[in-house]
């Protein structure tokens, strides 16, 4: 499964992409907590977005192989 990160995200792991095989099904929350085993708790707060398919995505929604997968934190304007 490719996962898509964005913006200081993407800077602060220092890749635009990974990828991650899971073999059994997954939520969001469930692939949060292997990235953040993976990376560090620091790189995924709370506040850290997850879009399935381009749509912003709950912690429950389970995860196919065949989504689009992004990370990304919150948009900030000013």
């Amino acid at each position: 499964m490719k996962i898509l990160y964005f913006a200081s995200l993407k800077e602060n792991l220092n890749t635009a992409s990974e990828e991650v095989d899971i073999k059994t099904q997954t939520s969001v929350k469930q692939l949060r907590e292997i990235l953040i085993n993976k990376h560090g708790q620091h790189h995924f707060p709370d506040n850290i977005l997850c879009a399935v398919n381009q749509v912003i995505a709950t912690n429950s929604l389970i995860i196919q192989p065949t989504d689009e997968i992004a990370f990304y934190p919150p948009v900030t304007g000013g």
